[in-house]
């Protein structure tokens, strides 16, 4: 399903030169720059109590599964 295909469905594919050296460096920081602005943002507040609400389930399925015997 490669570049074969495409051209079966009446579509032509073209081969684009790679970008320069300078254009992928200033792509790279600009994604590195968002990366770490993301990441430096908080949680959400409603993540964090649906992460609570999981592990208190995961807490009291494991205690019910113990001791119990099929």
């Amino acid at each position: 399903m490669g570049a074969g295909s495409a051209s079966k469905q009446g579509e032509s594919t073209t081969i684009q030169p790679p970008l320069p050296m300078e254009l992928q460096g200033q792509i790279g920081q600009r994604l590195r720059e968002a990366y770490n602005e993301l990441i430096s943002e908080p949680v959400p507040d409603r993540f964090v109590q649906l992460l609570q609400q999981l592990k208190t389930r995961e807490g009291e399925n494991s205690d019910q599964g113990e001791g119990s015997d099929p």
